[in-house]
């Protein structure tokens, strides 16, 4: 059997036990790369109000 085609290897993962190999632009034509996570100046952001608070115990 030749090369798989993209479709075809998105299928594989599918099945139980079944290991696939993406080339890098096949693994970025399917999604697996998308960049999301937050920037070094969101987290520090996300953290200022953080700086001030308690912790309550019950």
């Amino acid at each position: 059997m030749g090369d798989k085609t993209l479709d075809e290897k998105l299928i594989d993962p599918l099945k139980p036990g079944h290991q696939v190999e993406f080339e890098p632009e096949e693994a970025g034509q399917a999604g697996a790369f998308v960049e999301d996570a937050l920037s070094e100046e969101d987290a520090m952001e996300s953290d200022e109000g953080l700086k001030d608070a308690t912790i309550m115990e019950e």
